[in-house]
């Protein structure tokens, strides 16, 4: 505690000197916060909509280059069965067609599936229902749209019952809507100002409906399977992905061939996170060459401080004090100055991630652990760059110091 009054009796003293020493290691500090919280928000921004993305599940891809041997539904129940821990397993038959909004078309998605395939409604529903298993055996002409496409579509999303008409090239179908899943209110003001700017057509549209509808009315192949999706819960997505792979595997007698690929979700997250890191580590480094320039400043300074009183040195040690005792007291000069200049780095790059999350699509993350980072730093920038002046304090001659003016 000594050599802590001590230290910052010293810093009163030069408040002026002290305040250009801690410059660099304050812009050091708010620079590597700023840029590791954005470099956190990203990550967890990536993360988030990469779950997001998840919830559509996990494919299964059986390589045709490989083999031309197909699962069928009734392998798909057979894999449902014999891995209990997943969620779901559907089909998957996609295609695009358009709809007429006011005489002008605009694409749509359909995605067809079976009863399964609600796993990938994450924000649940406004109104009405998601298709049922009679649905995909009559090959219902049934959709499920969400609030923000029935408001771009309809003028409203109280749309339940209604039909409308999807042109898929020189076929039409008449698609009744049975549900409405909720969208987020941003959506659907959003959706609001397309409309009263006309501009629809920017838009995407999605609708969900039974895979036999579109089996049986535009002929895709939907017995013969090359390709499904499975769900799972949180977490659990590369290990349930290997269990079925494995007993895909074993229907199709293709174990050791490598026909069965796994399309996840999970492992881009785990590569996009791996790259993030890189990114975020390489330029907090190079921001942290200032915290070099610092320390250097820092070191200057002391070695200053060292010769103004070289005379109180010579004192203190023809009193008794030990050249440790030395050593430790400018050692903690150095260290409390640089943890100084960290606090108010910290609260600069606080303030300055404020400032620029203001200007960006998702919010910067300041963690515990960068709290605690500043902190090692500073203390460590301060004891590595005052060890010179430090050992130069602690090693003068009591005698030759005390001849010093």
């Amino acid at each position: 505690m000594e050599y802590i009054i001590s230290a910052f009796s010293s810093i009163k003293q030069n408040k002026g000197r002290t305040l250009l020493t801690m410059l660099g290691i304050i812009i050091g500090i708010a620079s590597v916060i700023t840029i590791l919280s954005i470099g956190n928000g990203m990550k967890a921004y990536v993360n988030s909509s990469l779950d997001d993305m998840s919830a559509g599940g996990v494919t299964i891809n059986i390589d045709p280059k490989k083999t031309d041997r197909y699962l069928t539904m009734e392998n798909i129940q057979t894999i449902k069965d014999a891995v209990p821990d997943i969620l779901g397993a559907t089909i998957t038959l996609s295609t695009t067609g358009t709809v007429n909004i006011k005489g002008q078309d605009y694409y749509i998605g359909l995605n067809g599936g079976t009863t399964d395939i609600y796993n990938e409604i994450t924000s649940g529903f406004y109104a009405g229902r998601f298709f049922r298993d009679d649905d995909v055996e009559m090959g219902s002409a049934v959709c499920v749209l969400s609030q923000r496409d029935a408001l771009l579509i309809f003028g409203t999303y109280d749309v339940l019952e209604k039909e409308f008409t999807i042109n898929l090239g020189a076929k039409s179908i008449d698609f009744t809507v049975i549900g409405i899943t909720s969208s987020p209110d941003a959506e659907i003001q959003s959706a609001y100002e397309a409309i009263k700017r006309g501009e629809q057509g920017y838009y995407w549209y999605t609708a969900y409906v039974p895979y036999t509808v579109l089996s049986s009315k535009l002929g895709m192949e939907g017995d013969k399977l090359t390709s499904f999706k499975i769900y799972t819960s949180p977490g659990t997505a590369d290990e349930s992905a290997l269990k079925v792979k494995s007993v895909t595997e074993n229907i199709l007698d293709l174990r050791g061939e490598n026909a069965v690929k796994i399309q996840s979700f999970a492992s881009m997250a785990n590569t996009y996170n791996r790259i993030l890191n890189v990114v975020t580590m390489v330029v907090a480094l190079i921001a942290a060459i200032s915290l070099i320039v610092g320390g250097i400043g820092v070191m200057n300074i002391m070695t200053v401080t060292v010769t103004e009183r070289t005379r109180e040195i010579g004192i203190r040690k023809s009193l008794g004090a030990r050249t440790s005792y030395i050593l430790i007291q400018f050692l903690t000069e150095s260290a409390v100055i640089t943890l100084i200049g960290g606090f108010i780095g910290f609260l600069g790059g606080v303030a300055f991630t404020a400032i620029v999350k203001n200007f960006m699509s998702f919010p910067p993350v300041i963690r515990p652990i960068d709290v605690i980072l500043v902190v090692l730093i500073s203390i460590g920038d301060g004891l590595f760059f005052g060890i010179y002046p430090a050992r130069r304090a602690a090693g003068l001659n009591p005698i030759d110091a005390l001849r010093q003016e």
